[in-house]
């Protein structure tokens, strides 16, 4: 087609080529080397997509500026390969992300796109002695209608499920995302369905605006979206330090508890003994049931001013372990038993994946969880929900236990990690308990990790380094 003929639809192809180059531009420039995300892993298939697809829109362009009939038959070959190698970079983009999706049975698309790429190779090749730019024109319809739709169907669902998992982690890139799903299922439709320079009878458009204003969509939304590996960078740093300066902050109350602690339980083993000998003398002369009241409230101040000792004794010697390779799922499984029945109030539910063996101490793993579940409960009323989940992230094994009760405060969050800070009554809590937990969880060389859980409530995250040699499958990977 002669420039003079249509020049703004020869426009029109080189910025629907160039929003797909700048969309592979923007992932390519991006560093996810250290980012745990799901997302990380799946967005280099995407961004060889962009840079292809953009190709072949220019190599259209060009197409369109000499003449179609000036286009030697290599030039045809060579736009037909970039699209068709574009689009099994889409359809490898969608199945990347779906694995991450472990309720997800994408397994069936293993069978189905080698199925479409047969069934495509097979008409190629049969009609490969006619194949003028004609035959080539049919058979770029062919593979828009089998890899192309199937390409952009996938990305489009596989972007919108993995939209609501970033819903608790960023509001703005779930939004981001599911409008990119949207521009995926448009641009499914207008350049795997409809051929290229239709014309819409009602509206006297081409399909080339369709397919221009989703690639922009595309490019846009995902762009933006991209922002959340800053956000986790930044996550990080703020992590980063405030382990530093919790990890001096308890070594040194740890020196100053276990001091405390032999200074308090000193006395109080003076004083439980005096008080045993001074009962055994009042006995049988002046041992009245008031003076028998006030015996017991002294013996149960004093089992408690123990314990608390007990606590900062073991606030300062969690720096010892005896490592072994153990199954998380096991120990939760024991940590539930520990509970005996009082998880008879509470509606537990659990969703344990199969999780490589991590290095542990399996008692003071269980002394964790149980801490954090005894937490949940404290927090939820009668009957409340509380969930157990585990699964693979990345190199870490991952337990998560959700409640759905009274939450954190905001103003809280940052501080529930620190040494005697708690949100408790008086008299009902030391502020030693996720204090202890983070030390244990430092010492496996793992994290602990507060949320608020989506509709009220708190999560908990227990990540474990995956002992080294051991293999997992993506699949049990979530996030």
């Amino acid at each position: 087609m002669p420039v003079g003929q249509d020049f703004s639809l020869v426009l029109l192809y080189f910025f629907y080529g160039l929003a797909f180059i700048f969309l592979g531009l923007s992932i390519a420039v991006k560093d996810m080397s250290e980012s745990r995300l799901q997302l990380a892993d799946s967005l280099p298939s995407l961004a060889v997509f962009g840079f292809s697809h953009g190709l072949h829109e220019w190599l259209e362009c060009y197409a369109l500026l000499v003449g179609r009939d000036a286009v030697a038959i290599p030039l045809h070959y060579l736009k037909f390969l970039t699209m068709v190698i574009s689009f099994l970079f889409l359809n490898h983009f969608g199945i990347l992300l779906l694995r991450s999706h472990p309720r997800i049975r994408w397994q069936w698309l293993r069978v189905l796109i080698p199925f479409l790429l047969l069934f495509l190779g097979m008409y190629i090749w049969l009609s490969q002695a006619h194949l003028d730019p004609r035959a080539l024109r049919r058979t770029d319809l062919l593979a828009r209608l089998t890899i192309g739709f199937l390409g952009g169907g996938l990305a489009s669902f596989a972007l919108y499920r993995h939209s609501r998992l970033m819903q608790p982690l960023n509001r703005a890139v779930a939004m981001n995302l599911c409008r990119a799903a949207i521009c995926f299922a448009l641009y499914a439709v207008v350049a795997g369905i409809v051929p290229s320079h239709f014309v819409f009878p009602m509206l006297g458009m081409r399909v080339e605006v369709l397919r221009s204003a989703a690639a922009v969509g595309i490019a846009y939304f995902m762009v933006k979206a991209l922002n959340i590996f800053n956000i986790e960078t930044r996550k990080k740093l703020e992590q980063q330090f405030r382990k530093l300066t919790q990890t001096e902050k308890l070594t040194a109350l740890g020196k100053m508890a276990a001091g405390i602690a032999h200074e308090i339980n000193n006395p109080l083993t003076n004083v439980s003994l005096n008080i045993e000998l001074l009962k055994q003398e009042l006995r049988g002369v002046l041992f009245t049931a008031s003076i028998e009241k006030r015996f017991s409230t002294i013996e149960r101040n004093l089992a408690r001013a123990a314990n608390i000792a007990g606590e900062l004794l073991g606030f300062s010697g969690q720096r010892e372990a005896n490592l072994q390779e153990v199954d998380l799922n096991t120990l939760v499984d024991g940590t539930l038993t520990l509970l005996g029945s009082r998880r008879r109030d509470f509606s537990i539910k659990t969703e344990l994946l199969p999780l490589p063996p991590v290095m542990a101490d399996p008692s003071k793993v269980e002394e964790v969880l149980l801490n954090v579940l005894i937490n949940a409960m404290e927090a939820s009323p009668p009957g409340g929900s509380i969930e157990l989940r585990s699964r693979c992230q990345g190199a870490e094994a991952l337990v998560e236990i959700i409640d759905h009760g009274s939450g954190i405060a905001p103003e809280d969050l940052p501080r529930v990690m620190d040494p005697f800070y708690t949100t408790k009554e008086v008299g009902k809590g030391t502020g030693l308990g996720l204090s202890i937990c983070y030390s244990i969880m430092e010492m496996h060389g793992g994290k602990i990790e507060l949320a608020d859980t989506a509709g009220g409530g708190a999560t908990v995250s227990l990540a474990f380094p995956i002992a080294e040699g051991e293999q997992h499958d993506g699949n049990h990977g979530g996030g």
